[in-house]
């Protein structure tokens, strides 16, 4: 039988990888085992242009282990995938040159799902970013105003667009914090930016300066395999083209 020393120090002295949950070198480089750290396909040089907002940015592209890590910490409560994931997003956010002390950062509202964790996911990461960058943190800015289904239930672009719409509510007591501010909107994963602009839509009714969107992940489109690309998308996903700074 292990003895209580043992158990204490594994539990201080062991970090689990982000995408498959399992154990790391504590002493080692990367918080990624050997396994998991090429499918970690770093997006973070690439701004995507959505309606109603500056830009948005992801840390990672989603697929392969940065997908299992953020179901896992999505759906399963593994709130360690979700605190790497939430620290890659203010390390990316501490680059931009529109960051400074007058930034506020709001969650895209939810709702907790019937699921094994606690907490509503974007809450969870911008409470951690603000945290980490030392920014104003605004939870209740705005709320949901209708019932929603999932966004993965939506086949295509438009009826993601469609099932989005208009979806929030601005909370004007929260929003006051909000006027003259720059608002960055955080969300865990992002594919047609559907969901960011309607949040966008709703803050700017709060008197928001500039609006950004950042993000853990972002779903890739087809297009989007070479290392220099545009993208042009139809004009119901209201996003008009990526850019990779090089």
């Amino acid at each position: 039988m292990r003895n209580i020393f043992t158990v204490i120090a594994d539990m201080i002295l062991t970090r689990r990888c982000p995408g498959c949950g399992e154990p790391v070198d504590v002493f080692g480089k990367s918080d990624i085992c050997e396994t998991c750290l090429p499918g970690f396909k770093d997006i973070s040089d690439k701004m995507f242009y959505v309606a109603d907002i500056e830009y948005l940015k992801a840390v990672y592209s989603f697929t392969g282990p940065v997908r299992h890590g953020l179901h896992r910490f999505k759906y399963r409560g593994d709130g360690g995938a979700g605190a790497f994931f939430a620290d890659r997003i203010a390390e990316m956010i501490k680059k931009e040159k529109f960051f400074n002390e007058n930034c506020v950062i709001v969650p895209i509202p939810g709702n907790i799902e019937k699921t094994d964790r606690e907490y509503v996911q974007a809450e969870y990461l911008a409470k951690r970013i603000a945290k980490k960058l030392k920014a104003q943190y605004v939870c209740d800015a705005m709320r949901k105003k209708k019932s929603v289904k999932s966004q993965t239930e939506c086949g295509t672009l438009r009826e993601r667009k469609e099932n989005i719409a208009n979806a929030f509510i601005l909370n004007k007591e929260a929003a006051n914090k909000l006027e003259g501010k720059t608002v960055i909107i955080i969300d865990d994963i992002s594919t047609s930016g559907s969901t960011v602009s309607s949040a966008a839509r709703t803050v700017k009714k709060a008197g928001a300066e500039k609006i950004y969107a950042a993000c853990a992940a972002r779903t890739p489109t087809r297009k989007e395999t070479g290392k220099k690309y545009i993208v042009k998308c139809p004009p119901e996903m209201r996003t008009v083209y990526v850019i990779n700074r090089e």
